[in-house]
């Protein structure tokens, strides 16, 4: 079994488990921050870590993901 370790595999889970697409998670992270998340900065962070458009998806987007879905970590 393969574990998921990187923020950006786990972004992607989130994306299929709860069955959201990118638009949509950009704007539950807009709404938990207060401030703008693009779908192109979604797309960044999931893009292929090879491509030159590709970015680390940053803790704090995924937690505001998370905290939008009312996700709890392990440790809460």
């Amino acid at each position: 079994m393969k574990t998921i370790t990187s923020n950006r595999e786990l972004f992607r889970q989130i994306l299929v488990d709860y069955n959201i697409t990118q638009a949509e998670s950009a704007a539950l992270i807009c709404k938990q921050t207060q401030r703008p998340c693009s779908v192109r900065a979604i797309r960044s962070w999931l893009n292929d870590p090879d491509k030159p458009s590709s970015r680390e998806c940053p803790d704090w987007a995924l937690a505001a993901l998370n905290n939008a879905l009312g996700i709890h970590s392990k440790g809460s």
